[in-house]
């Protein structure tokens, strides 16, 4: 997983993907993945935020700040060809092909990370889902909490929180779907799950 403590070394990756897109075909990629074009930019939605990927790098759409992991993910998900539909149905990281060596990290850097910021903070949590575009996940009664996001196109992501009470702490689980290894890397994946964590952080204030 990218690591904040070291943008030097992801930043140089970026660089490396800034050549790579240089020399793609940017208007098929974007057609593949059912995305508009601007300029001979791709317009790519993370999370509801515009963003521009064309040979020269990723750009905010808004003219903000576009943060290293964020601009890697776009990168990469141009880059990897992605075609299809999703399968439409969520599974958890470690089901994915591949993703069972990784999953314990995941879990506590992610879904830990999502279950200790949220704790006692149901309405927060909403507000902050709500303010991603993020929508209640049918068919999780059980959970306190349960939202599906459309992290980028094509690739869902759902939470399921449970809150904290006097017997066990609270505990955040994230689901991918399950062809979602057809549009994004491992390492992308759950880089984009801890965008996410990150982006609900910031959108509880």
């Amino acid at each position: 997983m990218f690591e904040s403590e070291r943008p030097d070394v992801y930043e140089a990756v970026y660089v490396g993907l800034v050549e790579r897109l240089a020399g793609a075909d940017i208007a098929r990629a974007a057609d593949d993945l059912g995305l508009a074009l601007r300029g001979g930019e791709a317009l790519v939605r993370l999370l509801g935020r515009g963003y521009l990927v064309g040979k020269e790098g990723v750009r905010a759409d808004d003219g903000g700040k576009a943060a290293f992991t964020h601009r890697i993910v776009l990168a990469y998900y141009l880059l990897h060809g992605g075609r299809g539909e999703p399968a439409g149905r969520f599974v958890p990281y470690r089901e994915l092909p591949g993703g069972a060596d990784f999953a314990r990290n995941l879990a506590q850097t992610v879904e830990g990370r999502l279950a200790g910021f949220f704790a006692g903070r149901l309405k927060d949590l909403a507000h902050a889902a709500r303010a991603l575009g993020g929508a209640q996940a049918a068919g999780e009664a059980r959970a306190d909490a349960a939202y599906e996001f459309t992290a980028l196109p094509k690739l869902p992501l759902m939470i399921t929180f449970y809150d904290a009470d006097e017997d066990f702490p609270a505990e955040a689980k994230l689901f991918y779907d399950l062809l979602a290894p057809n549009f994004l890397d491992l390492e992308c994946l759950a880089v984009l799950g801890l965008i996410l964590v990150l982006e609900l952080e910031a959108a509880a204030g």
